[in-house]
């Protein structure tokens, strides 16, 4: 254990002088520092907001949200990953594929907000929902500028948009603060949604000027807008159904069991969530690293993968282990003892995060090489196996039921698709190597100079 321990340490010292190394591992600690805030307000702020709402008024702003949430991606269009990547393969049109991709995105998010308002007056006859609906909605029409964020990203400037992010995160938590002070009703709370991303988009704005680049340097290219939508029409698809599995449980427990249950539920998918950002952060910061390492060397793109497998597990069972049995204890002491039956939810809910962990990651291989489809028909077969077994659970084991229903399909999206074809199995064997937690440890010490290799 000792010379495990020496040798990490002296890893962690040469590694650490390596400039490529410090450029990664800098830009994950900037996007560290943001969703570590909102992890710090969500609990607090969030809490003290669940407490003064209460079970039901909480339920049904979830339940608000989650239905935005459920369209809101098609606005996205699944591009985040394939931009990242066309921007860095081809800088010499980057201004093409920035104005093309928001032409993109402006279309689509439009169509989404018309979409939302239509599906808010279907599903339900209460104004006040109706109401929410309409004003998360709107807010998500500032999303179209997430193609600055894309831009940050490939150019590894996530502090930019990390800026952004503690500017709106500070703003809308004193908003919150102040609307509980106030008594305000709960649709002032579905504002300070929309308010987000508002502020996070004009933030993005300004310090992509500020860099000294242009908007009116932006061009639309028939071209380069065909040649996405070829690439990104499977993860349309596809991040419906990511959506439609991760959503559609909150959804179910509202209509199948009521708002009550749906606050408990939304709790424990809070508490079990939160921890989401840090692979998201980890692997967009070593996504240039791991792409470009594939020109160079099929073995160290390999071995890199391997190692960011290694570590997603590492860290996601580190998290898993304390929340299972304490997870009871920390909603009473944080969300207060009308949220105490949130408490054996999340000790089920939070082992998706081993799933989720890895397969964000393992996202990135699948991208590189042009694996989409497959993702797409992963994620609709979850989606449908997850609407099925809420349908068969929640009437028989209750919230639990839609707890078990989302790890079931958790694991079939990123884990067990994997091994139905031949071209995804390496990735399968790969997931299964990095489960062996008994030789993860030597595993993380061995693979951790694989970064500070020239691409």
């Amino acid at each position: 254990m000792k010379t495990q321990y020496r040798q990490l340490i002296e890893k962690t010292r040469v590694v650490s002088s390596h400039p490529g190394i410090r450029k990664y591992f800098f830009n994950t600690g900037w996007m560290f520092l943001e969703k570590i805030l909102r992890i710090i307000a969500g609990l607090f702020v969030g809490a003290y907001v669940a407490r003064y709402l209460g079970p039901s008024r909480y339920g049904l702003l979830n339940y608000a949200i989650s239905l935005v949430t459920l369209l809101s991606v098609v606005g996205d269009l699944g591009m985040e990953s394939i931009l990242v990547r066309e921007l860095i393969r081809h800088e010499d049109k980057r201004q093409r594929i920035l104005g093309t991709a928001f032409a993109l995105k402006l279309c689509a998010g439009l169509l989404v907000f018309i979409c939302l308002i239509v599906l808010a007056q279907v599903t339900t006859a209460d104004p006040l929902t109706k109401k929410m609906i309409y004003i998360i909605a709107g807010g998500t029409v500032f999303e179209t500028l997430r193609v600055i964020e894309y831009f940050f990203q490939s150019k590894v400037w996530s502090k930019y948009l990390v800026w952004s992010q503690i500017a709106a995160l500070a703003t809308v938590s004193l908003c919150r603060i102040a609307l509980v002070q106030r008594e305000a009703s709960l649709e002032w709370f579905a504002v300070t949604y929309s308010l987000d991303f508002m502020i996070v988009a004009i933030g993005s704005v300004i310090f992509f000027v500020k860099s000294g680049h242009r908007f009116s340097d932006w061009k639309f290219d028939l071209p380069i807008a065909r040649n996405l939508l070829i690439d990104v029409w499977p993860l349309i698809f596809a991040s419906v159904a990511v959506s439609v599995y991760m959503k559609i449980d909150q959804v179910m427990v509202k209509w199948m069991l009521g708002d009550e249950a749906n606050g408990y539920y939304g709790v424990a998918v809070r508490l079990s969530e939160m921890w989401n950002f840090i692979p998201v952060a980890i692997s967009a910061s070593l996504f240039p690293a791991i792409v470009s390492s594939k020109n160079a060397s099929e073995t160290l793109y390999m071995n890199r993968l391997q190692w960011l497998y290694d570590l997603m597990v590492f860290i996601s069972v580190s998290i898993a282990i304390p929340m299972t049995f304490l997870s009871g204890f920390a909603v009473k002491i944080i969300f207060g003892e009308d949220f105490v039956p949130a408490g054996n939810l999340t000790s089920i809910y939070i082992w998706s995060s081993v799933f989720v962990f890895v397969g964000v990651a393992n996202s990135k291989w699948i991208f590189t090489e042009n694996l989409q489809k497959f993702r797409m028909y992963s994620y609709v077969v979850a989606a449908l196996i997850n609407i099925l077994l809420n349908l068969v659970l929640i009437p028989k084991l209750g919230l639990v039921g839609g707890a078990i229903a989302t790890l079931i399909a958790y694991a079939y999206a990123y884990y067990f698709s994997l091994l139905l074809r031949k071209k995804t199995r390496p990735a399968f064997l790969q997931f299964s190597r990095a489960l062996n937690l008994w030789s993860l440890p030597g595993r993380l010490i061995k693979g951790f100079s694989t970064f500070n290799k020239t691409d």
